[in-house]
């Protein structure tokens, strides 16, 4: 596919773990934080392919493509299709609804009986996602608003296992309930998202959001209690405890400086947790001040 716009080259950049907050002899990165506009940014749906060039995910399309500091992606919705609709090229029948394949978008998206799919320069072939939530058709309608709670109308038999997040994107995961239609009611699951964090290696959730199409619930490691925005402080040596949306979360400084790098994605041979600045401090080996 074609290259993204060169200011989309020039902000992969900046990172999810934060920005440079001085250079020296080594580099200072603060943990908290983060860009939500950044390339591979949280919920963003956008991540870094070939040539250093930032893509947005499969089945996604950038949220707002005439602005090329925007590295936000949106999931591209199905088009209800009717009997024998939905045989163009590149275009897939799920469940009632028409997708377009991955690295292809709509020609004419908001007309609802146009199915054709074009090229999709957004998307490669590097960026995997979940598969289409079926669910959601789409559409999102089964999710409400965000701040809401769930219409009890749209919990029925058919509805059996769906699920509702008060929060949208824009909102974050922060104070989010979380509900699911089960036997005819919306039931509050609060353990569901620690439940699905951990499963998947995590230790704790942040809380879920309503992406338009999905319920998804974002995952963090440490000890997950409630904080002050904006504080941090060195657990040991290494580990750097900061307040990410309201809760205490955990990360290696060597982790980061030696695999994420700073605000110029320049990596180092070693990272600690400077208990003065309470960030951590990144360093090449044999330059001043680097203990390596």
């Amino acid at each position: 596919m074609a290259s993204s716009p060169t200011s989309r080259e020039r902000g992969l950049a900046r990172l999810v773990f934060g920005f440079v907050l001085g250079l020296g002899p080594g580099c200072i990165i603060s943990a908290g934080g983060g860009d939500s506009d950044a390339c591979g940014s949280l919920l963003s749906h956008s991540h870094v392919g070939a040539g250093d060039v930032c893509y947005c995910d499969q089945g996604y399309t950038w949220e707002n493509p005439d602005d090329e500091d925007d590295f936000d992606c949106e999931r591209i919705p199905g088009k209800g299709s009717g009997e024998g609709a939905c045989t163009e090229p590149y275009s897939t029948h799920i469940d009632g609804y028409c997708y377009c394949d991955y690295g292809f978008k709509w020609c004419e998206p908001d007309d609802a009986a146009d199915y054709t799919c074009c090229m999709d320069d957004a998307q490669d072939e590097a960026g995997g996602t979940d598969p289409i939530d079926t669910d959601s058709a789409g559409t999102g309608d089964e999710s409400g608003e965000g701040g809401d709670t769930p219409d009890p109308a749209d919990c029925t038999a058919d509805n059996e296992g769906v699920s509702f997040c008060s929060n949208t994107e824009a909102d974050g995961p922060e104070g989010s309930v979380y509900w699911m239609c089960m036997t005819g009611a919306w039931v509050e699951m609060p353990d569901a998202g620690d439940e699905s964090c951990v499963f998947d290696g995590y230790e704790f959730s942040y809380g879920c959001v309503d992406t338009g199409s999905a319920v998804e619930f974002l995952c963090g490691n440490g000890p997950g209690t409630a904080c002050e925005r904006d504080s941090s402080n060195c657990a040991d040596g290494d580990v750097i405890d900061y307040c990410q949306y309201g809760k205490l979360t955990s990360d290696s400084c060597f982790r980061i400086c030696t695999e994420v790098g700073d605000d110029m994605d320049v990596t180092y041979d070693h990272g600690f947790c400077d208990a003065t600045a309470a960030d951590c401090f990144c360093c090449d080996m044999g330059t001043e001040g680097c203990p390596v």
